[in-house]
């Protein structure tokens, strides 16, 4: 199966809410900046972080979703696409749910058949829920709360909202230049009104919103969660990070999904709180799901 890129019309440059948001983005850089704690952050991590800071502000551009620290991690090209999409294609109710947002211009391919434009990122990550829910017999409209660990840009928790279909109260930890991301890309997709980026201690989250969470916070933040969800971020953090969220017994979550590379040590711990291995496809050798 050949997906061929697909170039979409350029938006005007409007005075549209991404514009408006933008505009803001330097004001909520700077109110988290100090809320990190090094001893989570692997020095590559570090690195592409003070790249996306300084080359995002002061204003991001409408196509910051292709920057290398975003779209080389995150875009997990088109060598997935023929393993994942019939999968996901045959388990959802609703196709409109592969439609890709044209905030941040990611890179798309039409699903063959329709009109329905989606990226290599929004198919991975239906392709993580569906499986959870296939492996656990869990749905996930069955959690009402909701904790990542490592974000991405939201592309996962905006799908997760899509799929749960209510108003979940999700948190999600992450450095703060991408929990700033988060909060541009989520506001613009979701609506502002449903994101809250936290800067200061003590951290609440609001109910029935997606809560912003940098890492520098976690400590400070009180959540009792039903699903605990990390996929590859937590063998990609430093050992400090895996103790704390294990000392924190999942943010009190009964369910986890994670995905991680088999070789991790780290595997017998998720192992030992309940989780079962599965593995991922054998399009993607070597990784696995944790999940409970």
């Amino acid at each position: 199966m050949h997906h061929s890129p697909v170039d979409r019309p350029r938006e005007p440059l409007g005075d549209d809410p991404f514009a408006g948001l933008a505009r803001r983005f330097a004001d909520r850089v700077a109110a988290v900046r100090g809320c990190v704690d090094a001893r989570y952050v692997r020095p590559d991590w570090a690195q592409r972080n003070a790249e996306l800071e300084r080359d995002l502000l002061d204003v991001p551009p409408r196509d910051f979703l292709r920057h290398p620290a975003i779209a080389y991690q995150m875009f997990v090209n088109e060598r997935v696409l023929p393993f994942e999409l019939p999968y996901v294609r045959s388990r959802l109710a609703d196709e409109r749910l592969l439609a890709e947002p044209p905030v941040g211009d990611p890179p798309v391919v039409r699903v063959p058949g329709t009109d329905v434009v989606t990226s290599s990122n929004t198919v991975h990550q239906l392709f993580h829920l569906l499986r959870y829910q296939e492996t656990t017999g869990r749905r996930i409209d069955e959690a009402d709360t909701v904790v990542e660990w490592g974000g991405g840009f939201g592309a996962l928790l905006r799908l997760l909202v899509a799929l749960h279909g209510g108003s979940p109260t999700c948190v999600v930890f992450d450095t703060p230049i991408f929990s700033a991301v988060q909060w541009l890309y989520l506001s613009a997709v979701l609506g502002e009104d449903r994101v809250v980026l936290h800067d200061s201690a003590p951290v609440r989250p609001v109910p029935g919103r997606v809560n912003l969470v940098p890492i520098g916070l976690v400590g400070a933040t009180e959540v009792d969660a039903d699903l605990f969800i990390s996929n590859w971020a937590l063998n990609e953090s430093l050992p400090a990070a895996r103790r704390d969220v294990v000392d924190r017994r999942w943010f009190g979550a009964g369910s986890l999904l994670l995905a991680m590379h088999a070789g991790d040590p780290f595997t017998e711990v998720v192992l030992a709180a309940g989780a079962k291995a599965v593995p991922l496809g054998e399009f993607l050798p070597g990784q696995q799901y944790l999940v409970a």
